[in-house]
């Protein structure tokens, strides 16, 4: 048995296409009603600027080091947060380490209220000279 029901569609194209229209309309919208929404934060950074100068070796000049006091690196940024270490160049402008400069090679650690900075250089093998006094932008994202 075929049931043909009649009446439910327009007979002319203009009111086909306002029906179709508007079904997709609406169906768009559920659809973007039903999304979920998020909103993303962009962590905090904050920027400290000091200076390393205190260098010493304990290897006849193959290494040197320099402790910089950063007491805002706390228990939080040693779990959960991170810290960059920029050797400031000048004009503006700013070099991320771990890098080479001048033939020396820069690396960094960090723990509560300290970064450490280790110079050699770049060949791994040859006495460094006493690296000059670094002016860094040490940044910390939570």
């Amino acid at each position: 048995m075929i049931v043909v029901i009649t009446g439910l569609w327009p007979k002319n194209k203009s009111h086909m296409k306002k029906l179709l229209s508007i079904l997709c309309v609406s169906i768009i919208a559920l659809t973007a009603a039903s999304c979920k929404k998020e909103t993303v934060v962009a962590p905090g950074a904050l920027p400290i600027f000091a200076k390393a100068n205190n260098w010493t070796t304990t290897d006849g000049g193959l290494t040197y080091s320099a402790d910089v006091s950063v007491p805002e690196i706390d228990d939080y940024y040693d779990r959960s947060g991170a810290v960059l270490v920029y050797n400031d160049l000048g004009n503006g402008e700013y070099e991320a380490l771990p890098s080479v400069y001048g033939g020396i090679s820069y690396r960094f650690t960090y723990t509560g209220g300290h970064v450490y900075l280790d110079a050699q250089n770049s060949d791994g093998n040859s006495v460094t000279p006493k690296p000059p006094t670094l002016s860094l932008k040490i940044v910390l994202i939570d």
